[in-house]
């Protein structure tokens, strides 16, 4: 990959002035390109761990990227899973930046070395995402089962150096959200972007071990005061953004303003809103277009 064959990404006088009704498309498209993972949070609201048996294959997963393409959905985010560990992580990756796709990655930190690092910068992505659930080893480690926080700060630390916009994305439970200031002002001295957290969703894994990991209404309480100060403190600094809904709450927001992007799943299924099951379309069956 030769980088001065990526071409930027829209910008904001591309956007500005224009109408919904000048879009025949999401302008922003989510997609969990795998369940495989490395990892086995006890908070993961995908259960994300083995490969679904009917994944898009590499040819449906490439139509796929074509397909965003040619209906100028301006912004995706990838994640899995862990989206590394798809085979064809960086082909889709090449592909969207060629193509003036701004790119965002979530992932678990846990592949990123300095050679990884460079690639990121090289690919100029909007963003990447890092989730960061502690700000002690035996904390993020008690949460992120198999993971390693001095391994996932060092991640960070690599990706800022090569000039990545970099994101720390946090789930408060009850056994770290103590934590979250701590997080908050080492994320600042890492030279994050932004900080991102918000109520942890009844949804998937974290279901399955909701009464070990809900936090109270008191911690809730604290915690949402702790944001409020540290985004005051960083205001022009580091971007500190909460989600003030839990999984019920977001639900009924959307009985009143529905999604405007699309959840697409690994095996090719579209979704409007992630916790619920409902399929609004299916890839192998439906052009993006028609869904």
């Amino acid at each position: 990959m030769i980088e001065n064959e990526l071409r930027p990404s829209l910008t904001v006088e591309q956007v500005r002035g224009t109408s919904f009704n000048d879009f025949q498309s999401p302008l922003f498209m989510a997609w969990q390109l795998n369940s495989v993972c490395n990892l086995e949070c006890l908070h993961c609201c995908e259960e994300a761990g083995h490969s679904m048996p009917d994944e898009l294959n590499s040819k449906e997963v490439m139509d796929f990227c074509k397909q965003i393409v040619d209906l100028k959905i301006p912004y995706v985010a990838i994640s899995g899973g862990e989206p590394m560990l798809h085979p064809d992580f960086f082909k889709i990756c090449e592909f969207f930046r060629r193509n003036s796709i701004s790119l965002k990655v979530e992932t678990n930190g846990l592949f990123i070395d300095e050679k990884v690092a460079k690639r990121f910068a090289e690919l100029g992505f909007r963003s990447v995402q890092i989730s960061v659930d502690g700000a002690t080893p035996a904390t993020f480690e008690k949460l992120r089962i198999k993971g390693n926080l001095q391994k996932v700060l060092d991640a960070c630390n690599r990706l800022v150096k090569a000039g990545v916009n970099t994101e720390i994305v946090f789930v408060p439970t009850k056994f770290n959200i103590h934590e979250t200031a701590q997080l908050i002002d080492l994320a600042h001295d890492m030279g994050i972007y932004g900080f991102y957290t918000g109520k942890i969703m009844r949804i998937g894994r974290a279901g399955q071990n909701w009464d070990i990991l809900c936090p109270s209404d008191a911690e809730y309480e604290k915690f949402f005061q702790v944001l409020k100060e540290k985004e005051v403190k960083y205001a022009g600094k580091m971007k500190v953004y909460y989600y003030p809904y839990d999984v019920i709450e977001e639900l009924k927001y959307r009985l009143e303003h529905p999604s405007t992007s699309l959840l697409v799943i690994p095996n090719g299924k579209a979704k409007l809103v992630g916790p619920l099951p409902f399929i609004c379309g299916d890839l192998r069956q439906d052009t993006l277009l028609e869904i």
